[in-house]
């Protein structure tokens, strides 16, 4: 899935997001070839990766038996609390500025084939044994107060 958070190369989506927001500038939101839906991910805090990393290494024992695929152990998904599409995303941006989302959707899929319009996976096995991450709304809050107090992370 999608991992940000503070210190994010500014080249990123959300650091690209906050800075554009900040100085009036238009996003560009890749969307499908109709340029009316979005693209979407299961966006997930880098601290929230880190914790589910521990939450599985602290685990006594994992017991689940089937198939692997391959693997010689279960895998597990480490997802963001909820999908949200990237139009979602830059005005959730927007709006912890207090400032107007200016954006153009582009069909990013055409002129760049294997693009994926969506990346989505289940938590469901990690939530059922306990773990879930932290709310994605709070997360994007605390980066975008973040990253305008230490600008120097998003000049190009």
């Amino acid at each position: 899935m999608n991992v940000f958070g503070q210190r994010q190369h500014p080249e990123k989506f959300i650091p690209m997001c906050i800075k554009r927001i900040r100085d009036g500038e238009a996003i560009t939101i890749h969307s499908d070839e109709t340029k009316t839906i979005p693209g979407s991910r299961h966006y997930i805090h880098a601290e929230d990766v880190s914790d589910a990393l521990l939450f599985l290494l602290s685990r006594d024992t994992i017991v689940e038996t089937g198939n692997y695929g391959g693997a010689k152990c279960p895998k597990f998904n480490i997802v963001g609390a909820e999908e949200l599409n990237n139009l979602q995303l830059a005005q959730i941006i927007a709006d912890v500025q207090g400032k107007e989302l200016k954006y153009e959707m582009v069909d990013f899929h055409s002129t760049r084939p294997g693009h994926d319009l969506r990346y989505a996976l289940s938590g469901e096995k990690m939530k059922k044994m306990g773990w879930e991450p932290q709310n994605i709304r709070d997360r994007i809050h605390e980066v975008v107060e973040w990253t305008l107090a230490n600008e120097r992370w998003i000049k190009l």
